[in-house]
């Protein structure tokens, strides 16, 4: 087997382990909250029966068989152990149960309802890690070849004033001038306008309205941080020989940062904006409560304070942890595949 093949594979088996070890941790850690939540809907559900119930000669007997019947429903007699391994395979296969409050689109199916939330974060974060990203290596390229200049100074000040800034704060700020006392941008809500109402265009075009804010909060707090990165990487390369021995034969300058630096830059740069970007996941799901978008970060805190509905938490919990670690394994193949150094050893990946 090709070496690429075998370090695929290998990578490939490290995110399946560490996703089942993940969810086994998620399962145990949420399995007392459950187990609560559980009991008291049996025994709900078994007061409901007795007030159904008719001529019940004895309504003890008849409440505690009934809770007994719930408890067995929802694996409540078998040990702990056993039920974490169930509730990890439920997991596993996407099956995270229902929801006693929180409703999408008419279901109650946790999985409907990540789903429908789900593609918002997508949106916005992917949208604002294309631009950031975009403007971070163009900066980035800019401040390495002028190193030491004005904007080299500026932009080194500026990504770690703003790299240092929390997400949410600044989006809080950024609501307070733009929206209160401005007037630029519409008051944050958790609701998208109807496309039968507005037309395809229309739609889209407050869709962008709505998003603006957010996504120039995101761009405003990881760009420089980006473009600093980049432009450090950058910067070592040019140092070295062959692109000296580049430049001494005449070779245009254009073609020495674009076709030989960035070329050797690209692994380092492009996984480093990976990384970044699921790190910044975490403070940027906060933002999303700061502007009331409709994403995962509105509904997890939707479902801690206002329900504490354990199975939406836990599918939360389980698609986010889904995401930094294929975040992580579509880095490590990234770097994997455009370095030609990489080997893959009897004793696994190396570098």
């Amino acid at each position: 087997m090709p070496a690429s093949w075998k370090y695929f594979a290998f990578r490939t088996l490290n995110m399946v382990v560490v996703l089942v070890i993940v969810v086994l941790i998620l399962s145990a850690s949420y399995s007392t909250l459950a187990e609560r939540e559980l009991e008291t809907t049996a025994r709900s559900q078994a007061q409901n029966d007795l007030e159904a119930a008719e001529g019940v000669d004895n309504p003890t007997e008849f409440l505690e068989r009934r809770t007994e019947h719930y408890r067995r429903r929802y694996n409540l007699h078998i040990p702990r152990w056993q039920r974490i391994f169930y509730s990890a395979w439920d997991v596993l296969t996407l099956d995270f149960g229902t929801s006693q409050e929180i409703t999408y689109g008419g279901s109650s199916y946790v999985i409907d309802i990540i789903m429908g939330y789900l593609p918002n974060t997508i949106l916005l974060f992917t949208t604002a890690a294309f631009i950031y990203t975009a403007m971070g290596i163009a900066v980035g390229l800019k401040a390495a070849q002028v190193a030491g200049s004005k904007l080299d100074k500026f932009l080194s000040l500026f990504g770690i004033t703003a790299s240092s800034l929390p997400m949410w704060w600044v989006g809080m700020l950024a609501i307070l001038i733009f929206v209160y006392t401005l007037g630029w941008f519409p008051r944050p809500e958790p609701r998208f306008p109807r496309i039968e109402n507005l037309g395809l265009l229309g739609y889209i075009r407050e869709i962008l309205y709505k998003m603006a804010l957010p996504l120039i909060t995101i761009i405003f707090v990881l760009f420089g941080g980006r473009a600093w990165v980049t432009r450090n990487l950058v910067t070592g390369i040019l140092q070295d020989d062959y692109i000296m021995a580049a430049r001494a034969k005449g070779i245009p300058e254009r073609k020495v940062i674009y076709g030989h630096t960035l070329k050797t830059a690209a692994p380092p740069v492009i996984t480093s904006a990976i990384l970044a970007l699921l790190m910044s996941m975490g403070g940027a799901m906060i933002s999303e409560i700061v502007f009331q978008w409709p994403g995962m970060g509105y509904l997890l805190r939707r479902a801690i304070f206002w329900q504490t509905d354990v199975p939406v938490i836990l599918g939360i919990s389980f698609i986010m942890s889904f995401l930094f670690i294929f975040g992580y394994y579509l880095a490590d193949l990234i770097y994997g595949f455009l370095d030609p150094r990489v080997e893959v050893g009897s004793q696994g990946a190396s570098r």
